[in-house]
């Protein structure tokens, strides 16, 4: 059996989650040019968390589009996964461990859907 992610328990692990703002952006890596492309890959985001006690980051995917929320609005991640990776280095009996949290995607609080950048940028003018 492989343990490919853990999917938390959103209140104990997390409680009240406010959005703080958009950390990076990442892009896709050409490892056989060895080199970034221009294709945006994802999109991390700072958010608050109670129960963790302070800004953690959440990896969104480039189709979910980017985030108009208002700073430290109440938000929920939408089917949030944890995963780990174990580094060492060479004769070291030591392992670093780095947490990365991904969901598909984060709305406001009590909403179904959050408009996108790409969605709000149009004219509306009457």
């Amino acid at each position: 059996m492989n343990l490919n992610f853990i999917v938390p328990d959103i209140n104990m692990t997390f409680g009240d989650m406010k959005f703080m703002g958009l950390n990076k952006e990442r892009y896709v890596y050409d490892r056989e040019n060895n080199k970034r492309t221009d294709v945006l890959e994802s999109r991390v985001y700072n958010i608050a968390s109670a129960v963790q006690g302070g800004q953690i980051e959440v990896t969104i995917p480039e189709y979910a589009g980017a985030k108009e929320i208002p700073p430290f609005a109440d938000i929920e991640l939408k089917n949030p996964k944890i995963s780990a990776m174990a580094t060492s280095q060479r004769d070291s009996t030591y392992a670093n461990v780095m947490w990365k949290l991904e969901a598909d995607d984060i709305v406001v609080k009590g909403g179904s859907s959050v408009k996108t950048a790409a969605a709000t940028s149009g004219n509306d003018k009457k």
